[in-house]
């Protein structure tokens, strides 16, 4: 039973997208340029969806809870079905402080390499900040490889991540990514299925 409503999990992820058409420069850099204006100081939401995280070795999908309090302080947590264990991830400028279900405890500078040594693989918490937004991270270099045909972001490589942002959904005044799908470029086996269900901003 388990297995089958991994499958069905997985092909909500992966289903009910319309192919869509790429271009290899913006279509409209006037609306490019707005998105970036527009979405570059947001430091503050509460978002809900779902995440599915494959690696080499595990795998699996889980509730996300994410709230942006400053561009430093996040509470994330990540919320496995049937009482399969909760990742909670607290930042603030001094460090990041990770707390398993278990009440198992680590703090780091870095919630990427939190979760890297608690669990052996990466999640990319730092750059996915800015991507929610369908922006580049402003911290490091970014490969903008492809846009829709609204002129925003379809895909883009930084960090040693892909970044395709299949689906955007009107938020207010605002056009988001909807769905995210992230993989490593290297040869680590990582991916990253997100389904953003509900924004909230301002909290």
């Amino acid at each position: 039973m388990i297995k089958i409503l991994l499958a069905a999990l997985a092909a909500t992820l992966t289903s009910c997208v319309m192919p869509v058409n790429t271009h290899s420069t913006a279509p409209n850099t006037q609306l490019w340029q707005q998105h970036l204006e527009q979405v570059k100081n947001i430091n503050r939401w509460d978002i809900r969806g779902r995440v599915s995280i494959q690696t080499r070795d595990d795998g699996g999908p889980a509730d996300l809870f994410w709230q942006q309090t400053g561009n430093e302080n996040f509470d994330i947590k990540l919320v496995a079905p049937f009482g399969g264990g909760t990742l909670r991830l607290q930042g603030q400028p001094v460090g990041v402080l990770l707390t398993t279900s278990d009440g198992e405890q680590m703090m780091a500078t870095s919630a990427d390499d939190l979760v890297e040594q608690m669990h052996g693989w990466r999640f990319p918490v730092s750059g996915l900040r800015y991507w929610l937004l369908g922006m580049p991270a402003p911290s490091s270099e970014a490969k903008l490889i492809s846009w829709n045909d609204q002129g925003l972001l379809y895909v883009m490589h930084q960090d040693g991540w892909r970044i395709e942002m299949r689906k955007y959904k009107t938020v207010g005044d605002l056009t988001l990514p909807e769905k995210l799908f992230i993989s490593r470029l290297d040869e680590e086996e990582v991916d990253v299925r997100l389904i953003v269900r509900e924004w909230n901003f301002g909290h």
